[in-house]
């Protein structure tokens, strides 16, 4: 009986000290200095490195990118030409320079026209031929009108006409505008001014030619003005002068984009002004007046050009006497010319049925077919440039604050595992959108890419917010606001606690960065075992992890 007892007890004992262990330590102790005294977490204010940045992620789309398409009709009597296509000479993807043959063409219009206008070119002159008695081969030397003849002083284009047949002469006969080359007033605002320089190479981009046109930097006042076109606040900028061949047609009051090239040898833009340049005027102007003619009553008998005329120097424009003068002849004569030059479009077009590349790039597609058949300006394919992609992407309010112009962004493409290529920030929105409940910021990224990038490609892009080098650091979580004020508690060697406001300066997901109100090795309190359950206690002040007393 005795032996069978014994194991009871002993079971019952082991029972009941289990119990008392599990009740110390699951309750709270009745000591009340035990209760009350709180243990707290620290870390010290140590020097370290800190980098912030955002991580976020968008697709790449072609910054710089052109149509291939049809060359325009030059002339109304050209509107109603076809081509077909003939022979494409590259393929989807292929990499083109600019001005390379991109797609072979034909047209029988265009042949059947050039017939056309030379039967009538000849026609035109045998009729004048009779009408003068003379041979059709002299016809273009005949001059209809005895009389003054005024000439063009310089080579140029026809401005300011004011000669009229059968009227005497005023004062002003024209003016004469080598536009040849123009000259361009330009604004830098002070944050772009270091990105250009007196005698550099930049490039034209005017919204109504397809393209960019060189010109050079000819004059750029250091000094900064006052920038009376800002409609926020004052502002400062510094004017120059940019001097450029005239492509063609531009004319004064034309504005153009400005930007530096990426090299000295490709027509690409790298960084463009945010203001628009005007054109002024022409390089070469000369005026002539009727005060260079000794006669006092000067009738015109021939205007010999038209407004807008592009005349070489010694080049008859007007004709004055003070006698009738022979108008049909002159007219026929225009005419005659007036074909002729038609003639000479038809020839050049003929000897251009070959579509060119617009730019360096890579062909995206097509969206025509061989032996179809198209009409001037229609559109047959695209290109993009590789070289210079961009990203659309978008940010939380919290991130974009770290996010700044020009900021360096490092980024990766999903299909180009172990490839990195560097970006820049090009623009930040500055006011967010609601999605889904959360505010989004637009941030463009444009990127230095490669041959073998492609629109649509995922890219995975790290903004580079800033960097502080050997600097005070402290855990995140010891970091809080209170009235609107930065604090954080430290801990004294007395075992004090002190409330320390403080400035911060960069932050990422686990230190901020301390730049003034601590000095290094303060104890700054991250946690206390007033924070945690009954169940749950700090050994001690080596750590901030509670342990559970089960």
């Amino acid at each position: 009986m005795l032996k069978k007892f014994i194991p009871i007890m002993l079971i019952l004992a082991l029972a009941f000290a289990g119990i008392s262990y599990a009740v110390n330590e699951l309750m709270p102790g009745n000591n009340e200095d035990e209760i009350n005294k709180i243990v707290y977490s620290t870390d010290p204010v140590i020097k370290g490195d800190i980098n912030v940045g955002v991580n976020t992620s968008g697709q790449l789309n072609a910054s710089y990118g052109g149509g291939i398409r049809v060359p325009e009709a030059s002339s109304p009597e050209f509107y109603g030409i076809t081509y077909v296509i003939e022979e494409f000479l590259v393929e989807e993807g292929d990499s083109l320079k600019a001005d390379e043959p991109v797609i072979r063409l034909s047209s029988n219009d265009l042949e059947t026209r050039i017939d056309d206008l030379k039967v009538n070119l000849e026609n035109k002159k045998d009729y004048l031929a009779q009408l003068l008695g003379i041979d059709a081969r002299d016809v273009e030397n005949v001059n209809p009108y005895d009389g003054i003849v005024i000439v063009s002083p310089i080579d140029g284009r026809v401005t300011e006409l004011q000669a009229s047949e059968g009227e005497e002469l005023d004062g002003l006969i024209a003016n004469i505008i080598n536009d040849s080359e123009i000259k361009i007033s330009f604004k830098v605002l002070e944050s772009e001014y270091s990105n250009v320089y007196e005698g550099q190479r930049i490039l034209l981009k005017f919204p109504y030619f397809e393209g960019y046109y060189e010109g050079k930097i000819t004059d750029l006042n250091p000094n900064s003005v006052p920038n009376d076109d800002t409609e926020f606040g004052l502002s400062y900028v510094h004017w120059g002068e940019i001097t450029a061949p005239n492509p063609g047609l531009v004319q004064t009051n034309m504005t153009a984009s400005i930007s530096t090239p990426i090299s000295d040898d490709v027509n690409l833009p790298k960084f463009t002004l945010s203001e628009s340049g005007k054109v002024e005027s022409y390089g070469k102007e000369k005026k002539i007046f009727k005060n260079s003619i000794s006669s006092d009553e000067i009738t015109v008998t021939e205007v010999l050009v038209n407004e807008m005329d592009y005349v070489e120097k010694g080049q008859a424009i007007v004709k004055l006497a003070g006698a009738d003068v022979r108008i049909m002849i002159q007219e026929k004569l225009d005419e005659i010319n007036e074909i002729k030059r038609t003639i000479a479009k038809a020839q050049e077009m003929k000897g251009n049925m070959t579509i060119l590349s617009p730019m360096d790039g890579v062909v995206s597609g097509f969206w025509r077919t061989q032996g179809e058949t198209i009409s001037p300006g229609d559109w047959i394919g695209d290109i993009f440039n590789t070289n210079n992609m961009r990203v659309w992407t978008q940010v939380d309010d919290i991130d974009v604050v770290y996010i700044k112009q020009d900021a360096p962004v490092n980024v990766t493409i999903d299909a180009l595992p172990g490839e990195e290529f560097e970006g820049v920030v090009t623009r930040v929105s500055q006011s967010g959108k609601d999605s889904s409940g959360i505010i989004k910021y637009s941030v463009d990224i444009e990127v230095s890419g490669s041959g073998e990038l492609r629109p649509g490609m995922m890219a995975q892009c790290f903004i580079d917010a800033g960097e502080s080098l050997d600097t005070m650091l402290v855990p995140i979580e010891a970091v809080f606001e209170e009235d609107g004020i930065t604090k954080v508690e430290i801990l004294n060697e007395d075992e004090s606690v002190e409330t320390v406001s403080i400035e911060t300066g960069l932050m990422n997901d686990r230190y901020v960065e301390i730049l003034s109100g601590l000095e290094e090795g303060d104890l700054v309190i991250t946690g206390s075992s007033s924070d945690l359950l009954p169940s749950e206690h700090i050994k001690d002040n080596n750590t901030f992890i509670p342990e559970s007393n089960n």
